[in-house]
């Protein structure tokens, strides 16, 4: 009988943790974190972590996202903004993603390249395991739609910076919904949002009589302590038009929070274009590393 009553429970249990998992009967999906285990451990734990998210590799592209790479080290961007931590006094571990979902290979870099579930995991080990690190978060163009989702996905995980380069919400959905299509029929969505939705997509009371809907990418969602956007020149006319400046995409919309707030939002239009924000010696990054120094670590 004892033996009998323990299998219905054990039974039970089973099911119990079947209907409450990501998905019934489907398997969780975490891929194993850059810095784990004993080796991460006996690192020296950083002052700060900062992760740093590229976006589309541009139009036209080779399949994007497949052909997403992580040219933000390649520029030299994320190392430029890591400085300014370092100014601080603070050391500094950096780690880099493309603008996908999976881990993937990039026909452009040649290489594999690391996407948002990577981030997701590599975040959640370094705020369970370097509680006292700071967390930075970095991303340029569509790479904002992973940060900003990150937070988004997670209300109760916090970061110290979020760092918008000229977000970009379009075609960011139709490049990534596949993907998400895919991964939602393997594992089910572990997110109490779908974030595969992510363009227009919050709604913000600013006046009482007004709603507006903002994309996440627009949104400094609670767990981000300082939110630092830039937006790029825009596009002007000729006579008028900074030198070099052709790109006819820029972030329009300025951050906000949820509560119609801007407490602790800063945005600055750079002389830069789209791309031209992301290079170390741009007024984009001399801004960002000016409002690091002032404002320091919170």
């Amino acid at each position: 009988m004892k033996k009998l009553i323990g299998f219905v429970a054990l039974f039970a249990l089973l099911v119990l943790s079947a209907c409450t998992g990501p998905a019934a009967g489907k398997p969780a999906y975490a891929p194993e974190p850059r810095v784990a285990g004993e080796a991460g451990l006996a690192l020296a734990v950083p002052d700060v972590v900062l992760f740093a998210v590229s976006g589309r590799c541009g139009v036209p592209c080779d399949g994007a996202p497949t052909g997403n790479y992580d040219y933000l080290t390649e520029r030299g961007t994320a190392q430029a903004v890591a400085q300014a931590f370092r100014d601080l006094g603070r050391s500094v571990l950096v780690l880099t993603y493309s603008s996908h979902l999976y881990n993937h290979y990039s026909s452009i870099s040649g290489a594999y390249e690391y996407g948002f579930l990577q981030l997701e995991a590599d975040f959640d080990w370094v705020r369970r395991n370097w509680p006292g690190s700071r967390r930075v978060l970095l991303g340029h163009s569509h790479g904002t739609n992973w940060t900003h989702n990150l937070l988004r996905a997670h209300p109760g995980w916090t970061a110290d910076y979020l760092i918008d380069l000229d977000g970009i919400c379009a075609l960011w959905e139709g490049d990534n919904r596949p993907y998400f299509d895919d991964f939602y029929a393997r594992y089910g969505n572990p997110w109490p949002v779908d974030l595969s939705e992510s363009c227009d997509v919050e709604p913000i009371e600013k006046y009482w009589w007004w709603t507006s809907y903002y994309s996440a990418k627009d949104v400094a969602y609670p767990g981000a302590t300082y939110n630092l956007e830039v937006q790029s020149a825009r596009l002007l006319a000729a006579d008028v038009q900074p030198e070099g400046n052709t790109s006819l995409v820029f972030d329009y919309t300025d951050n906000i929070r949820l509560d119609a707030g801007y407490w602790n939002v800063w945005t600055y239009v750079a002389d830069e274009d789209h791309n031209g924000i992301t290079y170390p010696g741009s007024s984009a990054l001399d801004w960002v590393r000016s409002r690091i120094a002032a404002l320091g670590l919170p």
